[in-house]
C-alpha cells in the first residue's frame, strides 16, 4: 500500500471535516474586517456620518455578494459531507486546495468593495469566485469518482452539485466580459446569484433530502459533533 492509498475513518474523517467548517466560519467572518468604523469629530455629526456609512455601500454590496457565494460554498460542501465515508490523501489535498481559495476570497471582497468601478477590480472577484467554484465541483467529482462515498448515495448527487456549481460559474463568468465595457453592469450580473435560492430543489434533478447522513464510525471521538443532517 502507498502513501497515497492510506484511506482515513472515523476520527480522521471528523477532524477534516471540522477544520472545513472552521476554514469557513473564518472566511465569513473576515468579509467584515473590510468596513471600517467612522472616525468623526466637530459640528454636524449626523450627516457626516450618514456621508461616511453610504461611502461604505460597495464595500456592503461586496460583502453580501461574498457571504452568499461562500454560504453556498458551505452548503454544497456540506452536502457531501452527509455521503462521505472515508478519506484519502488526495482528497484531503484536494480539500485543502479548495479551502485555500475559500479563505482567500476576503481579499477580492474588499479589492471589489473599493475598486468596484474599475475592470480589473470586478474581473479579478469574478476570477476568484470562478475559480474557487470549481474547486468545489472538483472536490465533489473526486469524492464520487474514488469511491469515498456512502454506497447508497443518491445518483443524481453528483450532477445536482454540478449544476449549482455551474450556476455560480456562470454568472460569474459573464460578468467578466460584461466588466470591460461597464464594471458597474457587471455587478449587477452578480445579483442573478440571489435567484438560485427561489429555484425549486426538484429543478436540480435531485431530492436533497434523500441523501442518507453520515453516522459516527466505532472509533470515533465520542465529543466530536455530529455531521448528520439537521
Amino acid at each position: 500500500m502507498t502513501f497515497f492509498d492510506l484511506d482515513e475513518t472515523g476520527r480522521g474523517l471528523d477532524r477534516v471535516l471540522n477544520f472545513s467548517d472552521g476554514v469557513f466560519a473564518i472566511a465569513i467572518t473576515l468579509l467584515v474586517l473590510a468596513f471600517h468604523v467612522p472616525n468623526l469629530h466637530g459640528d454636524n455629526l449626523n450627516h457626516r456620518l450618514l456621508d461616511a456609512l453610504l461611502s461604505q455601500g460597495s464595500l456592503l454590496i461586496g460583502f453580501a455578494i461574498s457571504f452568499f457565494a461562500i454560504a453556498r460554498l458551505w452548503m454544497a460542501h456540506h452536502r457531501l459531507t452527509l455521503v462521505l465515508r472515508r478519506l484519502n490523501t488526495r482528497f484531503i489535498a484536494l480539500n485543502l486546495l479548495f479551502l485555500a481559495f475559500v479563505v482567500f476570497l476576503p481579499f477580492p471582497t474588499a479589492i471589489v468593495g473599493l475598486y468596484g468601478g474599475t475592470t480589473t477590480g470586478v474581473v479579478f472577484y469574478a476570477v476568484a469566485l470562478s475559480i474557487t467554484t470549481t474547486m468545489s465541483t472538483t472536490v465533489w467529482t473526486y469524492a464520487f469518482r474514488a469511491g469515498l462515498v456512502d454506497d447508497h448515495a443518491p445518483p443524481g448527487l453528483v450532477r445536482q452539485g454540478w449544476m449549482r456549481s455551474g450556476f455560480l460559474i456562470l454568472v460569474f463568468g459573464i460578468s467578466i466580459p460584461v466588466a470591460f465595457v461597464s464594471p458597474g453592469n457587471a455587478e449587477l450580473v452578480w445579483l442573478l446569484l440571489f435567484a438560485q435560492a427561489l429555484i425549486p430543489a426538484r429543478f436540480w434533478g435531485s431530492d436533497e433530502t434523500s441523501a442518507p447522513t453520515r453516522s459516527r464510525h466505532p472509533n470515533s471521538d465520542p465529543g466530536a459533533p455530529d455531521h448528520a443532517a439537521s
